[in-house]
């Protein structure tokens, strides 16, 4: 054999490494199988179902058709139609990786709850450094002793005291109803909202307001911050690829969102040290800047673990309220009713302030943010990679009823989008706005818009504190949204699922 080896024409090799790569491939099949096969049977699991995939092993052809995706803005419809026709738990290979997808609530449960300390979130975030140029330490890309600190560095948005003041948010929102163009004339709101919440936010983050609402022009250093969320976003999908493609657009915008954040780590270091020799020379200082980034800086000296801090906390969550607030208008627009109902329940409040109780209490107008959170999740999925072998409690066999092996190495994703349209626990008219399915109608794991377990959402009660409070002062001042677009809800993905047309609308006083 070795000299049949040694006659074969050079021409042939590539053929014959073709072949046996094909069968290592096969054989690692087979081995994987086979140990997955025994510790199901040990473990009292069953096989989960398998997508039809034309290039099986490495699962080329959806890597390509998820790339287009991204690419064209129409991702969503894409994981829509990628679930379409299969069992609510189904496995897929994407770039030789197992990627069990699900829309089981109890899947979710325990991936993010019950098991969560089984799967991590690093190894896809941070995997072979993809975004590093950018950030590479936050709080939502790394795990254990890491994630513990990034958590405690952003303690401000868990106290009550600085979620519940919407006093903090008068002045912006008068600054907005004053700004907004004439009764009946045709505006998109979107960007009038981008700019409120920006400014609302960087006050909150930096200690003073990026005054967008006044200087719109301020507002374009978020268009970087687009690009590097989505150059951030096609570098982990195609991770194992990333170097054959040309990033210098994703370079450039990061280079403009590193230079906004130095300005304030600046300020902030010389706040600092101009207090700290102040105390030293027995002068009055003062009492302590109460922003986000003066408490950081207190509890993180180091500057490039800092600024990777605040990147991956500001920078991925600059325009999600206004986004997501701009959603609600939209829906509120075409259904007259609910707005109706809305501006009545906020009047019978009167004069008194719009507090955080007193929003909590307004049912129907949270009734009309939860809808909107299930239309169109700010949070489209839940994603995770396994780092011990572990079960989740459905998906197995031919019911989908039995537990699933989930392998280290496994990743698992929950789409949010299509499990918060299941008929299963919203009725048959899912994709219809219906603020009534949240009236006085408790919802479990089905919809838990900002996550559950540990990891949740720090930020969840900031949020829908300010989205209600928006909506509730312009149900103050106009009647009616009429809406501006006959076109349908197109998700595109911006730091959200944002509508491609905008929000257009006419707003009525009377």
């Amino acid at each position: 054999m070795l000299v049949q080896y040694h006659n074969l024409p050079v021409q042939s090799l590539p053929i014959l490494l073709l072949c046996s790569g094909f069968l290592a491939l096969l054989f690692r099949s087979f081995v994987r199988r086979a140990s997955d096969l025994r510790k199901q049977r040990s473990w009292g699991c069953k096989s989960v179902p398998s997508r039809f995939q034309w290039e099986p092993f490495w699962g080329v052809d959806l890597v390509w058709t998820q790339w287009q995706a991204l690419r064209g803005h129409y991702f969503i419809p894409w994981l829509s139609e990628l679930h379409k026709g299969q069992p609510k738990t189904f496995q897929i290979t994407f770039m030789g990786t197992r990627v069990v997808y699900t829309i089981e609530p109890e899947n979710l449960k325990s991936l993010t709850a019950i098991n969560w300390k089984d799967f991590a979130i690093s190894p896809l975030r941070r995997y072979k450094n993809a975004g590093a140029a950018f950030a590479n330490r936050g709080v939502n890309v790394v795990d254990g002793e890491d994630w513990v600190f990034s958590r405690a560095l952003i303690k401000p948005f868990f106290m009550r005291e600085v979620y519940a003041d919407t006093e903090r948010l008068r002045s912006y929102t008068d600054h907005l109803l004053r700004i907004l163009p004439p009764d009946g004339e045709t505006v998109n709101i979107q960007p009038y909202l981008q700019r409120w919440f920006l400014d609302v936010t960087t006050n909150f983050i930096f200690g003073a307001p990026m005054d967008a609402l006044t200087h719109p022009e301020r507002a374009r250093v978020t268009w970087a911050m687009l690009d590097v969320l989505r150059g951030n976003r096609l570098r982990l999908q195609m991770y194992k690829v990333m170097n054959l493609i040309d990033w210098s657009w994703w370079l450039r915008a990061i280079k403009i969102v590193h230079a906004y954040m130095d300005e304030h780590l600046d300020r902030v270091y010389a706040d600092i040290a101009e207090r700290e020799r102040r105390i030293a020379a027995g002068e009055d200082v003062g009492p302590e800047r109460l922003d986000l980034l003066w408490y950081m800086a207190k509890h993180c000296p180091e500057r490039a673990e800092l600024r990777s801090q605040l990147s991956l906390l500001f920078v991925p969550n600059n325009d999600t309220t206004s986004i997501f607030t701009g959603n609600v208008v939209w829906h509120l627009a075409r259904t007259p009713a609910a707005w109706a109902k809305v501006r009545a329940e906020v009047l019978a409040h009167g004069d008194a302030p719009l507090t955080f109780e007193a929003l909590r209490g307004m049912k129907y107008l949270n009734a009309c943010i939860n809808e909107t959170h299930r239309l169109n999740p700010n949070n489209v999925s839940q994603v995770r990679m396994c780092i011990n072998d572990t079960t989740l409690p459905l998906g197995g066999g031919p019911d989908g009823k039995s537990p699933i092996l989930i392998r280290k190495g496994d990743v698992v994703q929950v789409t949010k989008t299509v499990m918060q349209k299941d008929p299963l626990y919203f009725g048959e008219d899912v994709d219809a706005f219906k603020p009534e399915r949240f009236v006085d109608q408790a919802h479990f794991w089905e919809f838990v818009p900002f996550g559950g377990g540990p990891r949740r959402c720090p930020a969840q009660m900031m949020v829908q504190t300010e989205t209600a409070y928006i909506l509730a002062r312009l149900a103050q001042v106009y009647a009616r949204i009429e809406p501006r677009d006959e076109n349908p809800f197109v998700s595109v993905m911006r730091i959200g699922p944002s509508n491609k047309t905008g929000v257009l609308v006419a707003l009525h006083k009377h």
